[in-house]
């Protein structure tokens, strides 16, 4: 249980919590975020390469992914505002061995979603603080799409698919380590973030403002 989990336990017993939340809400949120985002500056960098390595180890292809990739081909480093790393994996790759590799080198299972033909799938590991999420990809010809399991403000989940252009992949050196990213980098960039995308815009939030996002009608299971 983290630091805010108890401290949302530890005054569950306040008289007009849910009537006082929007006044301390704002807060509380400012300061998970901050929190978050100073974890993800320190240590962000180090478990992106422990995570790739763990996909290399058990041989699953990945690559740089949506805010991940974003930071890489734009600034060259991470976003300095961003809170979690992103890699794509395709769904034919799918393994159960995947959680138990990320399981074994340390990480935590903090979340997966799917659906009831498995089709579509997300999964979320942590390691020092730092939350790294697996979309699994389709490809099929020259294009390919994923899946976003996204939280609404009444806490449920609901399923956005990303449609994008498919090209092949390239390498990129990242703290000494080789990733892989979309050949066509700008191209993929430009589907999610429009032409705009080199233009640092804070309060991105991908699920909802992707230019190549659609809510599909499909129940989410949780794994």
């Amino acid at each position: 249980m983290d630091i805010f989990e108890k401290l949302k336990k530890a005054t569950s017993f306040i008289p007009f919590k849910d009537q006082l939340r929007p006044l301390y809400q704002p807060i509380l949120e400012k300061v998970k975020f901050n929190h978050v985002n100073k974890n993800f500056n320190t240590n962000g960098a180090e478990v992106l390469v422990e995570a790739s390595k763990i996909l290399n180890d058990i041989k699953v292809f990945h690559w740089l992914e949506f805010g991940t990739l974003l930071g890489i081909v734009r600034d060259g480093e991470l976003i300095k505002h961003d809170f979690d790393l992103d890699l794509g994996v395709f769904i034919d790759d799918y393994n159960p061995i995947i959680k138990d590799a990320f399981i074994d080198a340390g990480f935590e299972y903090k979340h997966g979603f799917t659906t009831a033909d498995q089709t579509e799938r997300e999964e979320t590991f942590v390691l020092n603080g730092v939350a790294i999420d697996l979309f699994y990809f389709t490809k099929v010809k020259s294009k390919m799409w994923c899946h976003i399991f996204a939280m609404q403000e009444n806490k449920e989940r609901i399923i956005r698919q990303i449609n994008t252009s498919h090209s092949g992949f390239k390498q990129v050196v990242f703290h000494n380590h080789h990733f892989q990213i979309p050949a066509d980098d700008i191209g993929r960039l430009k589907d999610t973030y429009g032409e705009e995308y080199a233009i640092p815009l804070k309060g991105w939030h991908t699920p909802r403002d992707a230019y190549n996002s659609e809510i599909i009608n499909k129940e989410v299971i949780y794994l």
